[in-house]
């Protein structure tokens, strides 16, 4: 495998004012001791609510929504992977809202809370093309949604996903330009047998997009190595040299035992470089 280990001083390019770096152009090493720990607890969120979403064939979307305390704010839209919910986002949400965002993250259909439709009949997880079209239709709710919040600048939000919500992110983006920034943990190149992503990424053309995969987690490698052979030099990699975990799972790798969260430290530097926070004056 061609891609390697992508290891990047991110909150030292934010401070200089860089963006976050591409595969071909980082600081890179085969080598680096790694390890999981436990993340540490969540901080309390301000201005946190619970939302309904009501998505085009009736299923009601239940989120969580860390609001924007001034105008002009970047938003950002957490999808979770299968079999999870979107309290696998609490701690980044409210890390990212610290930072000036509007984020909102969702229980995609069948999880969660998102289990009934308006009619009150109950909603299950499914991987059917029709299952996967609702999905879609789900992203497009919740983010037409997220873009109309008080505070919101609706040209500045961007979406991230983990595992089959990563294909959910890159695929909806793809037919929608107002995206203007996407991060994928954990991707695969055709989950389901019916999500494939890399005509999706290709479609997607020359918008910002990052993403994490960890080196043992051999599909998600195998999708950013295709990824990067697109060669779009705003395309950037970060990818766990050690250990296969898999999604938000990520959010637990330290380089060293009292180190850094490394995977949030590199979501926040792109998605604040590359969302425009300069424009909404958030210091």
């Amino acid at each position: 495998m061609k891609l390697t280990a992508i290891f990047c001083f991110f909150v030292l390019l934010a401070a200089c004012g860089g963006t976050a770096t591409n595969s071909n152009n980082g600081v890179a090493t085969d080598k680096v001791a790694g390890t999981l720990v436990s993340a540490s607890p969540a901080l309390p969120a301000t201005n946190q609510t619970t939302v309904t979403i009501d998505s085009s064939d009736g299923v009601k979307l239940v989120g969580s929504l860390y609001e924007a305390s001034r105008p002009n704010s970047p938003g950002l839209l957490l999808l979770h992977q299968w079999q999870s919910d979107r309290h696998s986002f609490d701690e980044f949400a409210t890390r990212m809202q610290a930072k000036g965002f509007a984020v909102l993250s969702i229980d995609g259909r069948g999880f969660g809370e998102s289990t009934k439709k308006a009619d009150g009949s109950s909603v299950t997880a499914g991987r059917t093309d029709a299952d996967v079209k609702g999905m879609l239709g789900d992203v497009g709710a919740a983010f037409e949604f997220l873009s109309k919040q008080k505070n919101v600048e609706p040209s500045h939000v961007g979406i991230v996903g983990a595992s089959y919500g990563s294909s959910l992110a890159i695929i909806y983006a793809a037919d929608d330009p107002k995206v203007a920034a996407v991060a994928l943990l954990s991707p695969g190149l055709n989950y389901f047998g019916n999500m494939e992503t890399r005509p999706a990424v290709e479609k997607y053309g020359n918008r910002d997009l990052f993403i994490v995969a960890s080196k043992g987690d051999t599909d998600s490698a195998e999708a950013a190595e295709s990824f990067e052979k697109i060669g779009n030099p705003r395309y950037g990699f970060f990818i766990l040299p050690v250990g296969s975990s898999h999604g938000t799972e990520m959010f637990k790798y330290r380089d060293k035992t009292d180190g850094p969260p490394q995977v949030e430290d590199a979501l926040e530097s792109f998605l604040t470089t590359r969302l425009g926070l300069a424009k909404a004056d958030i210091k």
